[in-house]
């Protein structure tokens, strides 16, 4: 199996053979120097990946045979991350993370602590996807997380979720398997972090009131990012793909 990794969008993608384009071409063309007769991993962003072999380099395009195709079936816990913005890098960092372990969704969330003003469409979300599309590069995920524009805790809603979890760090209960409804293991669920500063309690009580479970991630203040990774390892161990 090949060490190299790209992406290349369902459209590029033939029965037969492909079209790597744009800033992947550039990287395996300029930086890899990769040729014909060198074979690659493709990941195609909706659970499609290839081994393939490069048949020709062009100037805007390279041509590649597929060799072999095998799909990645979707999650069996569909987890949806709704993290409140935080500036700078921290949050590409959070993005990086919720997508290596496993988030099916992301949501960048806005509260009443959230800095700055949003306006739709945002223009920062594309960065936020070739940060997402470069982690399931890295961690060999095919089957890339769905992006919504910012939203505000009143455009979510914890029932359309078998398991919805806000962590805020004044709630001292901790998540465990006792939080299953019914005792069955949920298929989707949501998780709600705050920006810096946390949620306020008029917002966590109100989450709870719509049937959103709080919950504390132990005795330390995280930041925001260090909350997304522990809090979605811990819902991944308790009832996705981790445990």
């Amino acid at each position: 199996m090949s060490s190299h990794t790209f992406y290349i969008p369902p459209a590029d993608i033939s029965l037969e053979t492909a079209l790597l384009k744009g800033d992947e071409l550039k990287h395996a063309r300029n930086t890899l120097r990769l040729g014909p007769g060198d074979e690659v991993q493709i990941i195609d962003g909706e659970g499609g990946r290839f081994e393939m072999a490069i048949e020709a380099v062009e100037k805007t395009a390279a041509r590649l045979r597929i060799l072999s195709k095998e799909a990645e079936p979707p999650p069996s816990f569909a987890l949806t991350l709704a993290m409140g913005i935080v500036p700078g890098e921290r949050y590409d960092w959070a993005v990086q993370k919720g997508t290596e372990l496993g988030a099916a969704a992301i949501i960048p969330l806005v509260t009443e602590r959230t800095e700055g003003t949003f306006r739709v469409p945002w223009k920062r979300l594309e960065r936020l996807r070739r940060v997402a599309v470069s982690a399931c590069k890295q961690c060999g995920r095919a089957r890339f997380p769905r992006f919504s524009e910012p939203a505000g805790l009143v455009d979510l809603d914890p029932g359309n979720f078998d398991i919805a979890v806000a962590f805020w760090e004044e709630e001292k209960k901790s998540l465990s398997l006792s939080s299953r409804k019914d005792g069955v293991n949920p298929g989707t669920g949501l998780m709600v972090v705050g920006p810096v500063g946390g949620l306020s309690r008029e917002e966590a009580e109100r989450l709870r009131n719509r049937g959103c479970l709080l919950a504390g991630l132990g005795p330390r203040v995280l930041r925001t990012e260090t909350a997304v990774a522990a809090g979605t390892a811990l819902m991944q161990y308790l009832f996705g793909d981790m445990g």
